[in-house]
């Protein structure tokens, strides 16, 4: 496991070769997107180089994500439940429920990606 500063490389550049191939990309459209070359690309999904923050962000723009996707493993539920939470959305749900309704915008979530046009 490669770390760091607390973060695994490794899981990282999973979460960003996932998204590419959820969206049926090579390495090489991703790196043209992100102004980096294929080399760089490839080194940052095999979690043996750190990016700088300017470059998960070109990175993550170029996969339709943002940044806390690429370097968190729940940032959509995190954002969720802070909205559902804020908004009161769930209040009377129970923890199952919410388990429910959570699972399926992550659900949806990837079926947006994955169908995306352009």
């Amino acid at each position: 496991m490669n770390k760091s500063n607390g973060i695994d490389l490794k899981e990282v550049g999973s979460r960003i070769r996932n998204a590419r191939k959820t969206l049926g990309l090579t390495q090489a459209v991703i790196a043209e997107r992100a102004s980096i070359t294929s080399q760089f690309m490839s080194r940052i999904e095999t979690g043996h180089l750190r990016a700088s923050v300017d470059t998960y962000r070109r990175i993550a723009t170029a996969l339709g994500l943002t940044v806390d996707d690429l370097l968190y493993d729940n940032a959509t539920g995190i954002r969720l439940a802070k909205a559902f939470s804020k908004e009161k959305l769930l209040e009377r749900c129970t923890a199952y429920e919410k388990k429910v309704i959570s699972e399926m915008t992550l659900a949806l979530k990837e079926i947006l990606i994955r169908n995306r046009c352009g």
